[in-house]
C-alpha cells in the first residue's frame, strides 16, 4: 500500500474533504459526502476517502461519517502531516519508504527521476529488490507520489530542456520544523540537530524510514557516517542563504561534510528565527 497508488487521490483532494469534515457542523452520511464532493465520479470519492480511513482520521458510527479526535484546533496541512510521518504508518504504508528512497537520490540521477517516466526499476536497482518497488509500479503512481511530496516540501520540478524531473528538495519541509527543533536553543551541534530533525521527519538522516532504506541499498549509494546527503546537504545551503540559519564551523567539535560543490564542513547550526 503506497497513499500515492491511488492516484486520484491527491493532496489537495485529500485536504479539501478532510477540511470539509473539520468545518461542518452537520453530520453526514458517506453517500450524502460523495454526492457533496464528487457527484460525478464514484471512484475518486473512494479513494479519497479511502485514504482518509487509512490514516485512521475518519470513522463510520451508525451510518455516519465521524472524526476520530478533535482535529479542529490544528491545521488540516498538520493532521495530516502527523498521521503520515508515524512509525505506524511507516510499517503499514511504503510513502514513507519511498520518500526516504527519494531522499538519498542526488543531482547525478537526476535523469533518472523523469516526470514522465517509471522509477520502479530503479527503485528495485537501489534497494536490491528488499522491498520491492515502493507500489509506484507506473506513471499515474509516480507522479501522485510527487504531489505528496511537493505537499509535505520535499520535492520540486526541474525544468531541463524540454524534459520535467523530479528534484529531491527538502528545503520546505525542513523550514516547517525549526521552530518546533529550536524551542529552546537559538545553536545547536549538528549531530543534535539531526537528532531533533529525525524525530520530525523520519526519511532524513538519523530517522527509522531513512534507517531501514539503507540498511538496504546497493553498493554505491551509502555516504560516509559524518557526510550528508545531497538533498539535506541543499535545503541547509537554500535556508542560510535565506537567512533563516547560520551554518557554522567550530575546532574541536564534531562536524559533518555537505553534499556540495565546496565540500562545507559544518559542526553548529545557528537559528536566526527569520
Amino acid at each position: 500500500m503506497n497513499i500515492a497508488s491511488k492516484s486520484t487521490a491527491t493532496p489537495n483532494r485529500v485536504e479539501m474533504l478532510l477540511e470539509f469534515i473539520k468545518s461542518e457542523n452537520k453530520q453526514y452520511t458517506k453517500k450524502e459526502l460523495q454526492e457533496l464532493f464528487s457527484p460525478q465520479s464514484d471512484s475518486v470519492f473512494k479513494d479519497n476517502f479511502s485514504v482518509l480511513e487509512n490514516l485512521e482520521l475518519i470513522t463510520i458510527e451508525n451510518d455516519i461519517v465521524k472524526l476520530n479526535m478533535d482535529y479542529k484546533k490544528i491545521t488540516t496541512y498538520q493532521v495530516l502531516k502527523n498521521s503520515i510521518f508515524n512509525d505506524e504508518f511507516m510499517y503499514k504504508d511504503n510513502f514513507i519508504y519511498a520518500l526516504a528512497w527519494l531522499m538519498i537520490q542526488d543531482s547525478s540521477s537526476i535523469e533518472q527521476l523523469e516526470w514522465s517516466g517509471q522509477v520502479n526499476t530503479l527503485i528495485r536497482s537501489d534497494l536490491n529488490n528488499s522491498l520491492g518497488e515502493l507500489d509506484l509500479t507506473s506513471n499515474p503512481p509516480w507522479q501522485n507520489f510527487y504531489y505528496w511530496c511537493n505537499y509535505f516540501g520535499f520535492a520540486n520540478k526541474s525544468f531541463i530542456g524540454k524534459n520535467i524531473y523530479i528534484m529531491p528538495d527538502p528545503t520546505e519541509a525542513i523550514s516547517y520544523e525549526l521552530k518546533f527543533i529550536f524551542n529552546d536553543s537559538k545553536e545547536l551541534k549538528i549531530n543534535d540537530f539531526l537528532k531533533r530533525l529525525s524525530s520530525k521527519i523520519p526519511v532524513l538522516e538519523l530517522g527509522s524510514a531513512r534507517n531501514k532504506v539503507l540498511e538496504n541499498i546497493r553498493e554505491g549509494l551509502h555516504l560516509s557516517e559524518n557526510q550528508l546527503s545531497y538533498a539535506t546537504s541543499l535545503a541547509l545551503l537554500r535556508l542560510e542563504e535565506r537567512q533563516v540559519i547560520k551554518l557554522e564551523q567550530k575546532s574541536d567539535a564534531d562536524s559533518m561534510t555537505l553534499k556540495s560543490l565546496n565540500n562545507q564542513i559544518i559542526s553548529h547550526i545557528l537559528y536566526l528565527g527569520k
